[in-house]
């Protein structure tokens, strides 16, 4: 089983209301930049390019969200390991920036908790399995100086 094959397993329920919440975690970081958008033609020009920076950050966040959401709708481990990821890399430091950024930073961190649920682990790990093997395959071929790298550069040469 290669790693981008979709498991055969049913779809754990924790797995379908993550991919529900990341979803609207997404639709709410694009909507977020569009209010910073408009509310940078309501405030002086001083404060203009804060809230244009603000609004392509979450426009990149949210883009980024809903292209991994994509994948984890698809059952590809991509998809969650890019969540996860994304989620502890924004979600864990908005906890320090006080009460109103926290709760977003802890709806964050709950997506990234539903994502790693017994029926979710059980779920991916076939792929898991499948890149382990993949990975270790790349390092005895590395070993050997046979990776497919090194046959291309004595190709070259």
């Amino acid at each position: 089983m290669g790693s981008n094959t979709v498991p055969a397993l049913p779809v754990p329920q924790s797995l379908v209301v993550a991919r529900w919440w990341w979803a609207a975690i997404a639709l709410a970081a694009l909507g977020f930049a569009g209010s910073f958008f408009a509310n940078s033609a309501r405030r002086p020009a001083s404060e203009a390019p804060g809230l244009w920076s603000a609004g392509f950050a979450l426009v990149g966040f949210g883009l980024l969200v809903a292209y991994a959401v994509f994948q984890l709708w698809r059952g590809r481990l991509s998809g969650r390991l890019s969540l996860t990821w994304c989620g502890l890399i924004v979600g864990l430091p908005l906890l320090t920036r006080g009460f109103r950024l926290g709760l977003f930073a802890a709806l964050i961190l709950v997506g990234v908790a539903l994502l790693w649920t017994p029926g979710s682990i059980k779920y991916f790990a076939p792929q898991s399995k499948a890149a382990r093997e993949v990975r270790r395959a790349e390092r005895a071929a590395r070993k050997q100086g046979s990776s497919p790298l090194a046959q291309r550069a004595s190709d070259i040469r």
